[in-house]
């Protein structure tokens, strides 16, 4: 015996399993969230909701490739899962929105955070992963605040499977559609003049490491310098809204492009990419870019070896990708491609 999916159709086809997802409306934006409420399992990694009688629904929950579902289906998993199920630690009453494990900002600003837009109630508990960050807890808070949606409490995830009893876990949407969500909700009829260039100085990757010789060209095409961790997501809606112009080495930050008005202009300045498990990063931003009908540019630039590997990455991703991979390096850019790329485009 193993855990069994059911599609959507054999969903709406069966009146027990049916009555249990509650559908949710934003009539602004003509999207539909289906809730599951009732008894399930999950772990905080995929939250991939497990029901009593061992079904799950892969059509409603997945956002990762498939394969990271399969073990679900498998028999060893089952037996595992069935031997455990009774010790998991038991929430009540709660919504899952769940939160990145490794608190990516890309990941839980278009997986997680759109699905906040469709609480039925006006008072809940929140489960998300401890390791989402205090700024991305501020944001959950203030998006719940202008929804008069009252927030009782967060209950935190560590990496492990729970049990929840008379819960909600709503579905997942395709990035496309969180993009729209994300897009039609804050967008702001706002003056996007602004030239902006984002720092990664403080950070473990993808860093610019002669940065400092490119300033007195960002300047001379007045750009503003600006380190968005010391910004709150509010205001780095803000930043991002009145952009006309951004620049950026590969970052999650990026991500705020989905608050940019259609003709903003993005200019990434991305590793040198090699690997197929690579594409998902090195098309992230023009995704959405494509989506959003912004225009998006790119520059490639050469890799710089890191001296240290962080705690999370080494959790989180293999000794051998880190060592492969461009991603987990930093980067150097010739100056005059640097000038190239932002006055000839």
């Amino acid at each position: 015996m193993v855990v069994e999916n059911l599609s959507e159709s054999q969903i709406i086809n069966d009146d027990e399993i049916n009555f249990r997802f509650l559908s949710t409306y934003l009539e602004k934006l003509k999207i539909a969230c289906k809730i599951y409420k009732g008894n399930f399992y999950l772990d905080s990694f995929n939250y991939f909701p497990i029901s009593e009688e061992n079904q799950t629904f892969i059509d409603i929950y997945k956002w990762r490739e498939n394969h990271e579902y399969k073990h679900y289906f498998s028999k060893e998993f089952f037996e595992n899962f069935t031997k455990n199920k009774l010790n998991y630690k038991i929430f009540k009453d709660t919504l899952v929105l769940g939160s990145s494990t490794g608190n990516n900002y890309y990941r839980n600003l278009l997986t997680f955070i759109p699905r906040l837009f469709f609480i039925p109630d006006e008072d809940v508990d929140i489960a998300i992963h401890r390791n989402t960050s205090n700024r991305t807890r501020d944001f959950i808070e203030q998006i719940l605040k202008i929804r008069k949606i009252k927030l009782n409490k967060f209950i935190y995830l560590d990496d492990d499977f729970y049990s929840f009893k008379n819960s909600l876990m709503p579905q997942f949407f395709p990035i496309k559609t969180s993009i729209k969500i994300l897009n039609q909700i804050f967008r702001k009829q706002i003056n996007n003049q602004k030239k902006i260039y984002i720092t990664r100085k403080n950070s473990n990757y993808r860093r610019l490491v002669n940065e400092s010789d490119l300033i007195d060209v960002l300047k001379k095409n007045d750009y503003t310098i600006i380190d968005l961790e010391t910004y709150s997501i509010m205001e780095q809606i803000e930043i991002f809204a009145s952009a006309k112009k951004i620049i950026s080495p590969t970052s999650s930050a990026l991500s705020n492009c989905v608050f940019c008005s259609n003709d903003a202009e993005i200019y990434e300045i991305t590793p040198s990419y090699k690997h197929q498990y690579e594409q998902t990063f090195k098309s992230r931003y023009s995704d959405i870019s494509k989506i959003l009908n912004l225009k998006y540019f790119r520059l490639e630039a050469d890799p710089v070896e890191v001296q240290e590997v962080d705690d999370k990455t080494q959790k989180f991703v293999s000794k051998k990708i880190i060592k492969d991979s461009n991603y987990y390096k930093n980067l150097i850019i010739k100056k005059e491609n640097f000038i190239k790329f932002i006055e000839n485009n």
